[in-house]
């Protein structure tokens, strides 16, 4: 069956590429997108990504899109393009307030240290992209978070917009590819997108991370292991995540690309799209 996948990404080859996320993104969707479901990736407009080169395009019902955060209300755009020789339809959102002067490092300035505002930046990145499928009047079967920049759109899409009807039907999917410094999102987002804690059956507070509600709460968990992370190792180290994973209903996918060719990401892509199907038959 062809699915409507709305997949949501910091970074996206070749648009932009800090770490593996970015090409898994890319081959995925395209072997998605080639065995004919519906997929349309998300990620912000990093003020070095040329317009020009990728043929951005404004798309008129998608302007003066509203969230609101710490009582203010923010408006973002979004432009339209595709993975070049592809297409995998992507959808940039344009907010230059808090993306615009953002380098190819992405998370992290250049001494190193994660960038101050990343929770806001990456928060109204995901708010908003949720908010523009009522714009585009689509509704995907699935929402997938592709790692610890796009996991506040679990619990959001949970403990929020689930209870709207354009999303009750709309199941999640979290991926899951690193561990590192630049996660310190927190339980206090949630307050910060008007969010209230206790609209799910589980302790929050300002140290709970997002990636730990994103494990809980999401219809589907994908640890994705690489020759240069073993995600599913580094969780069984971490105690918080690893109850957490033992408590689910359904034990997470793990997705090993060992090599990077043809036969292992058509392989990933039909174990992803096994997932993709597993979370609309609950």
């Amino acid at each position: 069956m062809a699915l409507k996948i709305y997949l949501l990404s910091s970074e996206i080859a070749p648009f932009a590429e800090q770490y593996s996320l970015a090409q898994f993104t890319n081959r995925i969707s395209t072997r998605l997108n080639e065995k004919d479901h519906d997929i349309r990736l998300i990620m912000p407009k990093y003020g070095f990504i040329s317009s020009r080169k990728y043929v951005l395009r404004e798309v008129i019902r998608l302007q003066d899109i509203e969230a609101k955060w710490q009582n203010e209300v923010v408006t973002g755009n979004v432009r339209s393009a595709f993975i070049p020789e592809t297409k995998v339809q992507v959808y940039f959102l344009d907010l230059p307030a808090y993306f615009d002067d953002v380098s190819h490092l992405l998370y992290k300035a250049r001494n190193g240290r994660p960038l101050r505002g990343n929770v806001d930046r990456f928060g109204l990145f995901v708010k908003i992209s949720l908010r523009t499928l009522e714009k585009l009047y689509w509704q995907p079967d699935v929402i997938v978070a592709n790692d610890w920049a796009s996991a506040f759109a679990i619990p959001l899409q949970k403990m929020l917009l689930s209870r709207e009807d354009f999303f009750s039907e709309t199941k999640s999917v979290f991926v899951l590819h690193s561990l590192d410094e630049f996660l310190r999102f927190s339980g206090s987002a949630l307050r910060d997108a008007g969010v209230s804690p206790h609209a799910v059956d589980m302790e929050i507070t300002d140290d709970t991370r997002l990636i730990d509600l994103a494990v809980a709460l999401a219809d589907e968990v994908v640890f994705v292991n690489t020759p240069e992370n073993n995600i599913e190792a580094e969780v069984a180290e971490d105690s918080t995540l690893n109850a957490i994973t033992a408590n689910r209903n359904q034990a997470p996918k793990t997705l090993t690309l060992q090599e990077n060719n043809e036969e292992t990401w058509q392989q990933a892509a039909a174990e992803f799209e096994s997932v993709l199907n597993d979370s609309i038959e609950k």
